[in-house]
């Protein structure tokens, strides 16, 4: 029997990998899905006792969101190539997540049929396609804020900056928005505080904790002003919001998802 696989890093833990699946958002009724933790598939090709199952072939996967392109000899790029290689696959909304160049080559791979990633990149003929977390119904909410900075930190990105209140990307999905949406202006060293911020019209500015940027923030669509503890100062009082970008992201994960239910469609039907 013909199946079909979605995949992200379904870990609460992290509230922008965990909210980043189509399967959260849209109606896929009729169709033989079944959800599976990334996790799972790479322990799978680890020989992982009792993750046989997770070793998917033969099958039509979708996969994402969450930065899941990185480089030649990584885990997640290992895992992305094993079901690539090995299935017909979609990416919806998938994007990259290295400190050097990432390989995406394996998106011109024979069985992508189609793919959609968060990322602009010169030269890449790939269709943008931002996080489908803008499909949460907490972005629907009226918020009411006031004139103040916010902090979303990674836990290992964190911000040391005193006097500021702070969340960490680890919170649930509520607290996270609710958190977001209190404020005027906020300072992250997460992509999914960058990205649910721009949605909620917000003035953000990305914090590095490292020399080097990481390409899901330097490929972002919409960027953004980067600063450390030497510049912040300076940085938190030159920054503007992204207006439009909720509506936006909206619209175009609308369109992909008709596109995949057509190809589910004729895959069922092959």
């Amino acid at each position: 029997m013909k199946q079909i696989i979605f995949t992200n890093v379904n870990y609460n833990g992290n509230a922008g990998d965990f909210w980043s699946t189509p399967l959260k958002y849209y109606n896929f009724n009729g169709f033989p899905i079944k959800h599976v933790h990334f996790m799972d598939i790479w322990e799978s090709i680890q020989n992982t006792p009792n993750h046989e199952e997770y070793l998917i072939k033969d099958s039509l996967v979708v996969i994402g969101g969450g930065g899941l392109i990185t480089t030649q000899g990584n885990f997640l790029q290992e895992t992305t190539e094993f079901l690539v290689k090995n299935n017909k696959v979609i990416f919806w909304g998938v994007g990259s997540n290295t400190f050097e160049k990432p390989s995406y080559d394996i998106l011109n791979h024979p069985n992508v049929i189609l793919s959609g990633i968060r990322d602009i990149v010169c030269g890449l003929n790939v269709d943008y396609l931002p996080c489908v977390s803008c499909k949460h119904p907490l972005f629907d909410k009226e918020y009411s804020s006031i004139e103040s900075i916010g902090i979303i930190e990674h836990p290992r990105h964190p911000i040391n900056i005193p006097g500021f209140d702070k969340i960490n990307n680890q919170s649930n999905i509520e607290s996270i928005i609710n958190f977001l949406s209190s404020k005027s202006k906020i300072v992250s060293s997460t992509f999914h505080g960058i990205y649910w911020s721009q949605l909620l019209d917000k003035e953000v500015l990305y914090f590095k904790t490292t020399d080097t940027i990481n390409s899901k923030i330097i490929n972002m669509k919409h960027r953004i002003p980067i600063c450390d503890l030497s510049n912040f100062s300076e940085k938190i009082n030159n920054i503007s919001s992204t207006k439009g970008m909720l509506s936006e992201s909206r619209k175009l994960n609308d369109d992909f998802y008709l596109k995949t239910i057509k190809i589910f469609q004729e895959y069922l039907q092959s």
